[in-house]
């Protein structure tokens, strides 16, 4: 009996102990490893890694073993039938000298190897400001749910006064009317924001795979700041020496002028150290005696192009083509992520202002439906200024948390538009969630 009660103490104490709520920080490492967009990224990242020994095997020695057994019928007037089997093998060197080809392809294979890691870079950046997407959409959706629930709840219990009055004969039907709209209008909105708030549940799912039981929200001051440093050109040009997007197409440029340098080497001579040795044996025909054969070349082979149908020049022309693609493609990078680091910028300032302005408007709507309710108490105001008043409080409180999530995410972007952006950045954006 004794024991029954323990476990039923013990039961009620897990019960009544609140689960923690998974914070921006939780979902970020579940998203380091679940989410398969990451985690492609990374194996690419491991893949291009390989290209530099690849093209390093180009300029060092090759070693090739041949081996072979034959099996040999011999006939010969006047001599006795031979069936014997005959064994062989030659080990080969084959020493690169002067391959020009192949040298300039080494570097080409270092950039590549640079450009995988440019590109990882810019895939671990995008990581953590998917999550924080991910995780502030959910917040901004729960916010939703949570001020519609409310503005319908309020709305309900005008619809429910408007009735009584007009009963009692203190108001007319248009104040049941307008009431009546309003609040089907209210549970439109709240069916709407419910639906929002599923679809952004599973976006967050499919970054880490799976659903949290709740998230930790955003406390009522953050204490957001601007941009530091504080001039925008400074991220501009931090952008441009950093950012791992620009890097991506400048690697890819010194690539592909690479390239223009390796097709033109397909008109230089080729020299390699070329090195045998061969042993075979096979019966000499006389008793049981077989005859070794043993042989070593060593030497040089130079090979000479002079004509290949026009292809090394065709390949010539392409390759510059694609140079100044390539070319076109960064400025045009640059360019794309000069725009996004200004406005991104810009999102911050501003959004950091209309953040305090959104905080005043939010008093002054408290304010004005208190005075609005009072007015209709003592007559000088209907039951549709209550109505209006009670819409643009919730419509305030919606702006506002919506500002703060966007201005968050907005310092992310920018920081990582500028090559800045770190797991601290993370970290320093979760001590702004209530725990």
């Amino acid at each position: 009996m004794k024991m029954k009660s323990s476990v039923a103490l013990v039961a009620a104490l897990f019960a009544s102990t609140p689960l923690l709520a998974a914070d921006l920080m939780d979902v970020y490492r579940d998203a380091l490893s679940q989410d398969p967009v990451y985690a492609s990224a990374r194996y690419a990242y491991e893949a291009g890694k390989e290209a530099l020994p690849q093209a390093r095997a180009g300029v060092l020695p090759s070693v090739g073993l041949e081996a072979g057994v034959n099996r040999n019928s011999r006939k010969t007037d006047g001599a006795p039938d031979l069936d014997y089997n005959g064994h062989s093998y030659t080990l080969r060197l084959s020493q690169p000298l002067f391959r020009m080809q192949n040298w300039i392809a080494v570097d080409q294979a270092d950039l590549q190897v640079k450009q995988s890691e440019a590109v990882f870079a810019d895939a671990s950046q995008n990581l953590i400001v998917r999550a924080a997407q991910a995780y502030f959409d959910v917040l901004l959706a729960q916010d939703n749910v949570s001020l519609s629930g409310a503005q319908k709840k309020a709305i309900s219990e005008q619809l429910a006064q408007a009735k009584r009055n007009f009963e009692v004969g203190t108001a007319t039907i248009t104040d049941t009317y307008e009431a009546q709209a309003k609040y089907d209008l209210a549970v439109a909105k709240e069916i709407s924001d419910l639906n929002d708030l599923e679809i952004k549940k599973r976006a967050l799912q499919q970054l880490i795979g799976k659903m949290p039981a709740s998230l930790a929200p955003l406390r009522d001051n953050p204490g957001l700041a601007t941009p530091q440093p504080s001039e925008m050109e400074q991220w501009v040009t931090a952008a441009e020496e950093a950012s791992p997007t620009i890097a991506q197409l400048r690697l890819a440029y010194e690539i592909a002028r690479k390239e223009v340098d390796r097709n033109k080497a397909g008109h230089m001579p080729t020299l390699d150290l070329t090195g045998n040795y061969n042993n075979s044996n096979s019966p000499t025909g006389i008793g049981n005696s077989t005859l070794d054969t043993r042989g070593t070349t060593i030497g040089f082979s130079l090979n000479i192009p002079l004509y290949s149908g026009g292809g090394t020049q065709s390949r010539i022309r392409q390759s510059l083509s694609n140079r100044d693609r390539a070319q076109q493609d960064l400025e045009n990078t640059k360019r794309t992520v000069s725009q996004n680091v200004r406005q991104n910028y810009l999102g911050v300032t501003n959004g950091v202002l209309q953040v305090k302005a959104l905080e005043a408007a939010l008093v002054s709507n408290k304010s004005s439906l208190d005075a609005t309710v009072l007015g209709k108490e003592v007559g000088v105001r209907t039951n549709v200024d209550v109505l209006n008043a009670q819409q643009q409080l919730f419509q305030a409180q919606r702006d506002l948390q919506q500002a703060r999530y966007n201005t968050i995410l907005s310092q992310l972007r920018l920081k990582s538009a500028a090559g800045r952006l770190k797991e601290d950045d993370l970290a320093e954006v979760n001590r702004m969630l209530a725990k």
